[in-house]
């Protein structure tokens, strides 16, 4: 009896959609199994062959995707098993469902697969619950957590990530080894705005500092007048190397378009002879 009770407790705790509590023990596995009592679920999913004994309002409360399938009268929901389409590692999908349910057992193998089937369904509480593991939690490198981020374009993870960052080494450790181009556009600014922090060069440059620079000139026994001669050669090297890469680029549609010109040309002329022997 007691065991029955402690079920029922349980499943009002899952209808009610409560978090986390002294009374749910977090690194216990949840039982989704058939062996639980019936009236604690009225739907049954089916994930790389195990079976997941559900509540569909439950799931439905965290998910879009999941109201779409069970209320959505689509066919599958009419079934008494209903297979996931999607390829999603069941042992993924049990730690999602513990997500939702209160439990969180995260670890280092199953968290890239949450975090993706978390976005996928947007399912906001397991995702923020995930990407709160991935930062405070999890063992892995900060290379191999940015690598994640990046591969499912998680923003604001990259943010936090970024702001970590206080010298190169720590950029270093953190971005994998492949060319500034090949990574995601927000990323590419991020890098550089971080860089220029890390530098000293803050952009856009605060009204007062501005102000401050217009009134006050450089004079020669300012200690940061190389550097900051420095930074404007390597500026002004920056803008003509732009400037040459745009002029090779209109010389190369120049020529492209020029060698089309002499193609019509030659076509027009093969055209004018074929008329003259006609």
């Amino acid at each position: 009896m007691a065991r029955a009770k402690k079920r029922v407790k349980w499943a009002e705790q899952v209808e009610d959609g409560s978090k986390d509590s002294d009374e749910t023990p977090s690194k216990k596995a949840f039982d989704f199994s058939e062996g639980i009592d019936s009236e604690l679920y009225d739907g049954v999913l089916k994930v790389e062959g195990r079976l997941f004994h559900v509540m569909k309002r439950h799931l439905a409360r965290h998910s879009d995707y999941f109201k779409n399938l069970f209320f959505k009268n689509y066919a599958d929901s009419k079934k008494d098993i209903i297979p996931l389409e999607e390829v999603v590692p069941a042992d993924a999908f049990q730690h999602f469902l513990e997500l939702i349910s209160g439990g969180n057992r995260l670890n280092d193998e199953v968290i890239e697969e949450v975090l993706k089937i978390s976005q996928m369904w947007f399912a906001d509480v397991p995702l923020e619950k995930a990407k709160d593991y991935l930062l405070k939690k999890s063992n892995l490198v900060p290379m191999d957590k940015f690598i994640i981020a990046e591969k499912h374009n998680f923003s604001d993870l990259k943010n936090a990530l970024f702001s970590n960052v206080q010298t190169v080494a720590d950029m270093n450790a953190l971005l994998p080894n492949q060319e500034v181009s090949d990574f995601e556009p927000d990323t590419i600014i991020l890098i550089a705005q971080r860089f220029l922090e890390i530098s000293g060069i803050p952009r856009p440059i605060p009204a007062d500092e501005v102000h401050r620079r217009a009134r006050i000139p450089f004079s020669p026994e300012r200690k940061d007048q190389e550097g900051v001669i420095a930074h404007l050669r390597q500026e002004l090297h920056g803008a003509r190397e732009d400037a040459e890469r745009q002029r090779m680029g209109f010389d190369r549609r120049r020529q492209g378009l020029e060698h089309r010109l002499d193609e019509a040309r030659a076509e027009m002329e093969d055209l004018r002879q074929q008329l003259n022997r006609n």
